[in-house]
């Protein structure tokens, strides 16, 4: 996964050399846009120089067509470009339009905001688009037009947009930032003006993906870091610092979880897995409570070298697991089971210190049975879809509480 990030500082990774010299040269003093496309020399930037010139360069992969565009027009600050699958392309300023083996779809709703006379309903604000036919494109006026790609190839982008369309209060003219994956189905990234932000990526980008999120209003807002926030708050009880032993526990298995995934996604295809990201440790001791759930194997502290498909479930920890309901204790007497309740599970996501709708909407992504299934040894598979669906559930049961509990709140204040 290739990926850039220009704000108030600058990240990067897997890029070609030359775009790579150019970012981290004296060159730019100020960037106005960027756009990769599906192989590695696939980029353009525009910027303005050292000297103050308005100035366009792009790689060698770039669509030929487009760069014969690029050599021909005016080098506006407002020119906006965006690079897809089969040299497909969209470049636009105030005194120029083209396009290039766009998605039919695509190319249709762009045509239908044409007039004789120009812009029906402005120019394009935001176009993207990947690969099985998902697009999404607005104007400036705020029409949107966008399709969920075939069968079930973009299932976290449909639900994404049909969520965020259903949502009370919800314009897109709210969204601030929309890309589309040219190369892979369902990978995207999607913010709206007050961080709330939404995404799917493979389990080894994904902190890529949650730092471009959360530093996208950076540079706009410097003193103030912008983070993913939901329509849904928080009952004031949910804001209160979560237990430092507590918060321990969750960081340690947050951690061992992602160094799973990772190996597994590696294993499939992906990338060599990451080191997980150093957290900082609250408080030098943890809790040692004996929990009175079903033992389980304890997940390994130390990243694998090697890929590994998953064999096992990154169980919650035994001094997490301590509801002792009746109608808990049935559920987590079940071997097959992942011996949490809704009750636990919430215990261990709220000493995150993120727990929000928007935040547990991301997290259950990663438990779809699907997506989890795909990471699993082939003999493991059908066991693993079930507990990780039953944890997708259990989060899910959790983003429904909070909703009910604002519903519950705007009910009261309309009285």
């Amino acid at each position: 996964m290739t990926f850039t990030l220009y704000t108030a500082d600058y990240h990067s990774r897997n890029l070609p050399s030359p775009l790579q010299t150019l970012l981290r040269g004296s060159t730019i003093a100020e960037l106005h846009w960027a756009a990769l496309g599906s192989s590695p020399d696939s980029w353009l930037l525009s910027f303005k120089d050292s000297t103050g010139t308005n100035t366009l360069r792009w790689g060698s992969s770039t669509p030929q067509r487009l760069q014969g565009i690029l050599a021909k027009t005016w080098h506006s600050p407002h020119l906006r470009a965006f690079l897809g699958p089969d040299d497909s392309f969209i470049i636009w300023h105030p005194e120029l339009i083209r396009w290039a083996n766009l998605p039919h779809s695509l190319e249709d709703a762009l045509q239908s905001w044409l007039t004789p006379s120009g812009w029906r309903v402005g120019p394009p604000r935001m176009v993207t688009w990947g690969p099985e036919g998902a697009f999404f494109a607005m104007s400036e006026y705020g029409n949107v037009v966008y399709r969920l790609g075939d069968d079930d190839a973009w299932e976290i982008y449909k639900e994404t947009i049909e969520e965020w369309k259903a949502e009370k209060g919800f314009l897109w003219s709210d969204l601030s930032f929309i890309a589309l994956d040219p190369t892979s189905s369902d990978q995207f990234i999607a913010i709206r003006r007050d961080g709330t932000w939404a995404g799917s990526i493979d389990d080894i980008n994904e902190d890529a993906l949650e730092n471009f999120a959360l530093n996208f209003f950076a540079r706009a807002k410097p003193k103030h870091k912008a983070r993913p926030s939901t329509s849904f708050p928080l009952p004031t009880s949910a804001d209160a610092k979560p237990d430092a032993a507590t918060q321990i526990l969750y960081e340690k298995w947050s951690r061992e979880t992602a160094t799973m995934f990772a190996s597994a996604s590696a294993a499939i295809g992906g990338s060599k897995p990451k080191a997980p990201r150093k957290l900082q440790v609250r408080s030098p001791s943890s809790a040692s409570t004996t929990s009175q759930s079903p033992s389980r194997p304890p997940l390994s502290s130390t990243p694998s070298s090697t890929s590994k498909l998953l064999t096992s479930f990154p169980y919650l920890p035994n001094s997490i697991t301590m509801c002792d309901l009746p109608s808990c204790a049935v559920l987590k007497a079940d071997e097959d089971g992942i011996h949490a309740c809704q009750h636990d599970v919430e215990t261990l996501l709220r000493a995150s210190g993120l727990y929000s709708y928007e935040w547990l909407r991301q997290e259950r992504l990663r438990w779809h049975p699907d997506r989890f299934g795909r990471l699993c040894e082939e003999s493991w598979k059908e066991a693993g879809k079930k507990m990780a669906g039953e944890m997708f559930k259990l989060i899910h049961g959790l983003m429904e509480e909070l909703k009910g509990a604002e519903t519950r709140k705007d009910n009261g204040s309309s009285i």
